[in-house]
Formats: C-alpha cells, structure tokens, sequence
C-alpha cells in the first residue's frame, strides 16, 4: 500500500514513519509514504497557505485550491491524471485509491472501515489545520472524485489538526494488511473482530510472572487443558450490545 500524506507540517510524520511496525513494514516494501506540503502551490514569497473567513467567521481556513492541486499532483505522479490533468482512462480504472479528508464528519472512523480500507492501493490524507479548509475543497473533490471521496472523523472531538487523526487511522489500516504484523492470528483473534461481526471485545490476557501484587493469572490458563482454556475465553469475550 501506498500512504500520500498532505500537509502543511509533514515533520510531525517523521517519527511515526520511522519507527517500530510501520518502519518494518517499508523495509520489506509492504507499505511507503510520500509527503506533500500544499504550501508548495501557494504563490508569493511567503506561500500563505490560510486565509481569513469570510462574514466575519472566527480562526482562519485553508485555501481550497492549494490543496487540490496537492492531491491532484499525487494522482499526477501515480498516472491516475495525465499532464493536462485529465484522466488517464486505463490507469483510473485499473487502479484503487481513496481520498480521504480528516474532519469533523457523520462518517466516523471504525474498524469495519479499517478493513474496506485495507485493501485499497493508494491513500491520500489530507490533513487540514486551523478551522479546517475553504469547502470548496470537499465540492471539488465529490465532484470529480465521487467514488473516491471520503470525509471522516476519528471521534466526536476537535484536534488542532489532521495529522495524529491521519496517524491513528493509518495504524488501524496497516496492522490488516498481511505481512506487516508476523502473528496473524493477532489480527483474526482481537477486538472488533470480522467473525463476530465487529461486536466484540477480546477476552483478558496475562503474561508472567504468576503472582502480580495481590493478582494471580485464573488457574485454567496455566492448567495446559487446551479446549478448557478456549471455553473460557469465549466465555470471557464480551459482546458489545447494539444500540436499537
């Protein structure tokens, strides 16, 4: 999978790429990422990448159209547009790839997404700052990428940015891609599980040693009876209720 982050601080990314799974996960070509800052089609010296909000509104916004031309230079650079900035007809149909926009949305982020997600080719976050950005970036982006278009929140709360939202989402997305977690039955046997639907909560865990303070591991765990063990753990899973 391919991982486009577009932002105006793409340094916040450096050690998060670089560190622990997601690292590994490049070194053996499972994963990349690229980083693209809008403020390089902001023109002028100073490359104003935000602006005041019209009718007196409160904070600043981003300017739509520096954005755009970040994402659209990514799909430029993966042949999905051609040099007039047109599909290019073979390489949109054969390809797979979401724009994802992070903001306060009725979409919320969820593991069933993480999954769908997973199997795309190419990601493209586009994190906003401020008070998020000009909304014409979101009718650009609907319009000429309808299918591929996604605005989505991690959670009913404000962050100062998209970038730890981008972070959280892109941990949940590639620990689902094979290879990037050696266990795979760390990913089939786990909360939010595919076989139970999403409705699940994992059993509890322990590691050594026996004796923690007051805490001793259950005496079924260390017995070695193999289908003792299992009933008790799918006894101890808990099923999350649905909401009606």
């Amino acid at each position: 999978m391919n991982i486009h982050l577009v932002s105006i601080f793409p340094d916040i990314f450096k050690s998060f790429s670089e560190t622990s799974l997601i690292k590994k996960a490049q070194e053996k070509k499972i994963l990349s990422f690229t980083f693209t800052n809008p403020r390089t089609f902001c023109p002028g010296k100073h490359q104003q990448v935000d602006d005041t909000i019209y009718w007196w509104g409160a904070g600043l916004l981003m300017k739509a159209h520096p954005a755009i031309e970040a994402v659209e230079s990514i799909l430029k650079s993966l042949k999905i547009l051609n040099s007039k900035w047109e599909f290019s007809k073979l390489k949109f149909l054969n390809s797979k790839f979401k724009i994802i926009l992070l903001s306060p949305s009725k979409q919320v982020f969820t593991q069933k997404l993480a999954h769908s997600l997973s199997e795309e080719k190419n990601l493209i976050f586009v994190c906003t700052r401020y008070e998020g950005i000009d909304y014409r970036f979101e009718q650009y982006m609907k319009k000429k990428y309808p299918k591929q278009f996604q605005k989505i929140s991690i959670g009913q709360y404000i962050t100062l940015g998209g970038e730890i939202p981008a972070m959280v989402m892109i941990e949940a997305i590639s620990r689902l891609i094979p290879g990037v977690i050696k266990e795979e039955a760390s990913r089939q046997e786990e909360s939010y599980s595919v076989k139970q639907e999403m409705n699940n909560l994992e059993y509890p865990q322990y590691t050594k040693p026996e004796n923690v303070l007051w805490m001793k591991i259950p005496k079924i765990l260390i017995s070695g009876h193999h289908a003792n063990i299992k009933a008790r753990r799918e006894k101890k899973t808990k099923i999350i209720k649905k909401k009606k």
